[in-house]
């Protein structure tokens, strides 16, 4: 994933653990990463019961809109 990714890249230059871990925590913070997790959680708030989540969850598929939460973008 790309918050491992970073870490390796950044540990193989020969920088320090403590470079390496900020730029992993960076990576991870991302929308498309880790931070997507805190977008979904958001989305989940908006719903007032199941019915509602499954129609705006349908009508996102429908649209070919990127459902957040479910599957993943790579």
């Amino acid at each position: 994933n790309a918050s491992t990714f970073t870490c390796r890249v950044i540990a193989g230059t020969g920088s320090d653990m403590y470079s390496a871990i900020t730029g992993g925590i960076g990576a991870l913070r991302g929308p498309k990463h880790g931070g997507a997790n805190e977008v979904s959680d958001e989305i989940q708030k908006r719903y007032k019961n199941a019915h509602e989540a499954e129609a705006d969850i349908r009508r996102r598929l429908a649209s070919k809109e990127i459902v957040m939460g479910f599957g993943h973008p790579v």
